[in-house]
């Protein structure tokens, strides 16, 4: 019997949830019954991992995050070329820029493939990890990209959401009747305390050159203008002024770094604050954690967030996006209202003052395991390819 073949589009297997996400998905789908293929553009973190783990891989050289008519062009274009290639019966986009552009290709595809005159196949699924629209934008800004997840909702057959906010949100704006959502957690490979019970603390502070008394604020989130690092490190400045042996560790690399070193720099926190770029090792870091802290302006549902609760590590964030499905104050950590930092250093001092009593059920995680995950995507595939 011939397998579904199932075609993944991300825009740049860069170092974050959704990418982990799809990675997974691609390469851990029951091969009995499906055949994978990734599509993706060049220069990610997880290239290398995907050529080495997947066996059908597709890089689409065109395909960039940033906005450019003449390269967008280009990379519908190559998408489509190889979705002929493929043949596939699902198409499964992830992402914002891969979201327009993968399902743009996959309907003009699907328009002059094989099965044109029935318009069956390629169904067309696609995951929402996060709107690329936030009240934060201009009203004519906003009002275009809701427009276009207007459109190409229409084209789709099903929307996939990480977080109930965002499944809302398309509901409430007309992006796509209830009927045509579906909430499907994006899932990690759920740790706890217990795995680092051995786990040697103080030499891995060592390791990073921090004394052994530091207190750990970790801070994994990309330097661009989303994770809003600067206002990490404005909270920096609060916390360690009353907590000198605080130290922030900021994950991730972007168009903010030189911004955000600055910023360091001008308030000498430069044995507090470190940018640590790109780490393989963030659960070995969440071991050693006090606080995990993020000031996103706006999120889907941030999967190191649940990578940090289940390890029972504190959290303060800001309220975006799907976070308050998971954040719940005084039970796991605290909430504190977009855009104020003084808050989110409040939140954090208040950790590291008290001895606080991580009270939420590790049972409340279950549905964020990445292997209910891909069972809930086959069975959505299953149904898509049996329905009427």
């Amino acid at each position: 019997m011939d397998r579904t073949k199932i075609a993944f589009i991300i825009t740049r297997l860069e170092l974050g949830g959704a990418q982990k996400s799809v990675l997974y998905s691609a390469r851990n789908i029951d091969k009995t019954r499906f055949e994978s293929y990734l599509l993706t553009g060049a220069g990610g973190y997880f290239d290398t991992y995907a050529q080495e783990n997947i066996e059908n891989v597709f890089f689409i050289p065109a395909l960039q995050r940033t906005i450019n008519p003449f390269k967008d062009l280009s990379a519908f274009a190559q998408i489509i070329l190889a979705l002929v290639k493929i043949k596939p019966q699902i198409v499964h986009t992830n992402s914002s820029k891969a979201g327009i552009l993968g399902r743009a290709a996959a309907y003009f595809y699907k328009r002059r493939s094989p099965w044109s005159l029935i318009k069956k196949y390629p169904k067309i699924v696609h995951t929402v990890h996060g709107f690329g629209f936030n009240d934060r934008q201009n009203f004519l800004t906003r009002t275009f990209y809701i427009l276009l997840e207007q459109f190409f909702a229409d084209k789709s057959d099903v929307l996939v959401f990480v977080s109930i906010a965002d499944l809302q949100t398309a509901i409430k704006l007309k992006i796509a009747p209830a009927e045509k959502c579906r909430l499907i957690r994006a899932g990690i490979e759920l740790k706890t305390k217990s795995d680092f019970k051995n786990f040697d603390r103080t030499a891995k502070l060592a390791a990073l050159g921090l004394p052994a008394e530091s207190k750990i604020i970790l801070c994994p989130a990309n330097l661009k203008p989303q994770k809003n690092p600067l206002d990490m490190v404005r909270a920096a400045k609060i916390v360690c002024a009353q907590m000198p042996e605080a130290v922030f560790l900021f994950l991730g690399t972007g168009p903010l770094k030189k911004e955000t070193e600055t910023l360091i720099k001008d308030f000498g926190l430069q044995n507090n604050f470190k940018l640590l770029g790109h780490r393989n090792d963030v659960a070995q870091l969440l071991a050693i954690a006090d606080v995990f802290a993020l000031s996103s302006l706006w999120e889907g549902l941030p999967m190191a967030l649940i990578e940090a609760i289940s390890m029972q590590v504190p959290a303060v964030c800001y309220d975006a996006g799907g976070i308050a499905e998971v954040l719940h104050n005084g039970q796991n950590g605290a909430l504190v209202q977009t855009g104020d930092y003084k808050g989110l250093a409040g939140g954090i001092l208040n950790i590291l003052y008290v001895n606080f009593t991580f009270d939420f059920p590790t049972a409340a995680l279950k549905e964020f395991d990445i292997k209910a995950m891909l069972k809930q995507q086959q069975q959505l595939y299953a149904d898509l390819l049996t329905e009427k």
